[in-house]
Parts: C-alpha cells; sequence; structure tokens
C-alpha cells in the first residue's frame, strides 16, 4: 500500500513539472485553474488505471485459491475409509453341535423340602463340605449300610430322610430286622427336622452329615408340641422299640 501513495506522489509531481514548461503546450494559454484541473485529472487517470490492475489481480488470484482449495476437498473424499461392515454369514459355515454338552438336573424326588430346590453345584458343595462330620462316626456305617440295601447311594444318602415319619404312620414290622443304630436314629431324626440341636457329639455329628439338617433351636427352647399327630405316633413307636 506504501509503494501505490509513493506512485501517486510521483505521478503528481511529474504532471506538476510538466505543465510548467509552457512548450509541451504551444497555442495553449494554461492558466492556474487549467494547470491544477489538468493535473488532478491525470492523477486520477493513472489511479483508475492502477486501482483497476490490482483489483484484477486480486480477484484472479481468490479464484485460483478456491480451484485449489476445491481440488483438495475432493482429492480428501476420494480417499475416505468407506464404513467397515460386518462379512454376511456364508451357507457353507457348520453349525455348532452342543451334542457333547452334558446338562446335569437335580432330581427333588424324595430329598428333603429345604434342599428340594438346590442345584447339583449346590448339593455337592454341601456333602463336601459337610462330609468330614461323618468320619468315624459310630452311626454312619449301620446307616450307610441300609440305604445299601435300599439302592441308594452317592449324595442321595446325606438329601433325604431315613423315614418319612410326618407322614406315614409306622408299626413295629416296618423296623424289623434294622440295626439298633438305625432306630436310634430314626427316633432322633424326628428332632432333627425342627431344628433340635443335639448334645450328644455322634448324634449331632451326624446329622451334621446330612445337608437338609440345620440345627436352630437349643434343647431348653425346644418344645415337643411343635409334632404332629403323626410325628408323636411315630415317636411313641420308636421309644419302644429304641434299644440304645
Amino acid at each position: 500500500m506504501g509503494e501505490f501513495l509513493d506512485l501517486i506522489d510521483d505521478v503528481h509531481y511529474g504532471m506538476q513539472k510538466f505543465f510548467k514548461n509552457k512548450k509541451g503546450f504551444k497555442g495553449i494559454k494554461l492558466t492556474g485553474n487549467t494547470k491544477r484541473w489538468a493535473i488532478e485529472l491525470g492523477v486520477a487517470l493513472v489511479v483508475g488505471i492502477l486501482t483497476g490492475c490490482i483489483t484484477y489481480g486480486l480477484l484472479n488470484k481468490e479464484d485460483k485459491s478456491l480451484k485449489v482449495s476445491e481440488e483438495k476437498a475432493v482429492a480428501i473424499e476420494d480417499q475416505e475409509t468407506p464404513a467397515a461392515t460386518e462379512p454376511e454369514a456364508t451357507a457353507d459355515e457348520p453349525e455348532e453341535d452342543f451334542s457333547d454338552v452334558v446338562i446335569t438336573v437335580v432330581d427333588p424326588s424324595g430329598y428333603a423340602p429345604s434342599i428340594a430346590d438346590w442345584s447339583a453345584d449346590q448339593i455337592n458343595a454341601a456333602v463336601s463340605e459337610r462330609s468330614s462330620y461323618l468320619d468315624n462316626n459310630k452311626y454312619w456305617p449301620a446307616v450307610a449300610d441300609y440305604w445299601n440295601t435300599k439302592g441308594v447311594a452317592d449324595v442321595a444318602r446325606y438329601c433325604q430322610y431315613l423315614f418319612d415319619t410326618d407322614k406315614t404312620v409306622y408299626s413295629a414290622s416296618d423296623f424289623s430286622g434294622l440295626s439298633p443304630e438305625v432306630i436310634h436314629i430314626a427316633k432322633n431324626e424326628i428332632y432333627a427336622r425342627h431344628g433340635y440341636s443335639f448334645k450328644d457329639a455322634e448324634i449331632y455329628n451326624y446329622f451334621m452329615g446330612q445337608v437338609w439338617y440345620t440345627p436352630s433351636i437349643l434343647p431348653k427352647d425346644f418344645t415337643e408340641d411343635i409334632f404332629t399327630e403323626t410325628e408323636v405316633k411315630n415317636l411313641d413307636l420308636l421309644n419302644s422299640i429304641d434299644n440304645m
């Protein structure tokens, strides 16, 4: 911008010098006003020409920059990576085979009500945790033999009652030929079902080996009023034949 103003000053000075030389305009009488108007007209023409040239140059430069920007934008758009798509499943892909998967289902039939809805994992974990209570227990060998005669083995021996003394009224003949240990346990099982906490260590350990048993009532707080009529009848019978 400074060079442009210097150029105008030079033109103005040249015009003044030119009009001072009267030989350049023979036969024309130049007055003071005429000189001034002529100088200003010349300066205006020069300024107009220069302004037009500068404006044309700027517009042409802007147009080129726009074209370059557009070319870059097109190039960038062409280089964009298309969105990743998941491969379509083909008909030749084999289906997963689940024929070897084994699902363990616990049959709650005959199990004590308190564990009837347990999973196989829960029962196995409880049996593993309580099995040590039956080590060297004086009642367990006789009870295990009784279960074997009934065809009951594995974890089922720890999950069900010896007798259904809460539902069935038994007679003495139902216990004929059974060992004194089994009869004694059958009698105390009536108490164990109601959470009786035994003082006798052998009886306590036996029932702790049964996963359905939860000691919750101390002997001093226990009342036989909790027994049903069926349980009372069976308890009287077992008391009469229990020799231990």
